[in-house]
């Protein structure tokens, strides 16, 4: 049937050692491949101070290609230049906290701050003009979004709350609508701490972080922030800051400055992140994703998955509440203590 063809029964070899040497070098082969797809992240401190008692920047505004200005605790505003150099910005302080900075449009800036205080600068004329509004005398401007380029939207509360302290919240909602000459309230209410506003231009809709004992809400308004509902609970603790996601959806962060940190995708679970602190902020640049927390941690991401926990040693137990990218592969973090940190990512070749 077979023809010409032998067939010849050989004994089977012990397979063992072979598959063991194959198992060896397939595992070398996997690590090799999960190496070459890694980023590496290395992080230099620029600046820091020597306790908390020292300044602290709480956020960044780039302003043209080269410079960003870094605002914060007693009304400090430094210019952060690509070459490196940090230099003091004039302007007419009265020393009190600044929370936000933001820009109706390139023009003109806005810096929301402690004690009811506003700052505007116009970029034409190179000037400065304040104003402390009447009536938020003891009430800190705690965040601000932009509606267009002559509306926008703060919220607040009692001063003593932004500096940890117990007092009776007092928490509103102002909007301007003529680029911040006048502000009238559109929500407050007096147990209840307002701590992020969020206008999202796709679907036209504000959101705001409304914390009450123990737990925070979602509240949203359909009409530029002239009236507010509550839409949902977030969840228990505070939920820090807000920004509305790819989808529309509502992005919340926050946790416990010594304790876990969270962070919330719409009305999803929320995930934890135990060893980080309390997340302050998220800054995301192509598939690049920081986030911010306490103690010199950040969260690394890269198309926000596996978010690695980035630890730097700085003087205290600073927290870092904002980060910004100054091209594709580099960011500077800031935070208590006058910190200036320089986050280099190193990308690597995937191998197909």
């Amino acid at each position: 049937m077979f023809g010409n063809h032998f067939y010849v029964y050989r004994q089977p070899r012990n397979l063992l050692p072979f598959l063991k040497k194959s198992l060896s070098l397939f595992i070398s082969f996997c690590f090799a491949i999960n190496f070459i797809s890694a980023q590496s992240v290395t992080v230099s401190v620029l600046q820091q101070g020597t306790g908390f008692g020292d300044s602290a920047y709480y956020d960044i505004l780039k302003v043209n290609a080269d410079n960003y200005w870094l605002v914060g605790k007693y009304g400090i505003i430094s210019n952060y230049n690509l070459n490196g150099n940090i230099s003091a910005v004039n302007y007419p302080s009265n020393h009190t906290d600044i929370y936000k900075i933001d820009q109706f449009d390139e023009q003109h800036y806005i810096a929301c701050a402690d004690k009811g205080n506003l700052y505007f600068y116009n970029t034409n004329s190179r000037e400065w003009k304040s104003k402390q509004i009447a009536g938020f005398e003891n009430s800190c401007f705690y965040n601000i979004t932009i509606i267009d380029k002559k509306s926008a939207l703060i919220c607040g509360g009692r001063s003593a709350i932004a500096h940890s302290k117990k007092a009776i919240p007092n928490g509103f909602i102002i909007k301007t609508a003529d680029g911040g000459e006048t502000w009238t309230k559109v929500y407050s209410s007096p147990f209840k701490m307002i701590w992020s506003v969020d206008y999202n231009a796709e679907n036209k809709k504000a959101s705001a972080l409304v914390y009450v004992p123990n737990h925070t809400s979602l509240f949203s308004s359909a009409d530029f922030g002239n009236t507010w509902k509550k839409e949902r609970k977030i969840g228990r603790g505070i939920y820090y800051d807000i920004e509305s996601g790819d989808k529309q959806e509502q992005i919340c962060y926050g946790g416990k400055i010594n304790g876990s940190g969270k962070l919330k995708y719409g009305s999803e679970d929320e995930i934890e992140f135990k060893e980080s602190g309390l997340i302050w902020s998220k800054t995301v640049l192509d598939n690049y994703e920081i986030m911010t927390a306490c103690n010199g941690n950040i969260l690394f991401s890269d198309n926000g998955t596996n978010r690695q926990l980035i630890h730097t040693e700085l003087t205290d137990k600073f927290s870092l509440y904002k980060a910004a990218f100054v091209n594709p592969t580099q960011a500077i973090v800031v935070g208590s203590g006058k910190t200036i940190l320089l986050v280099n990512i190193h990308p690597t070749v995937t191998q197909e």
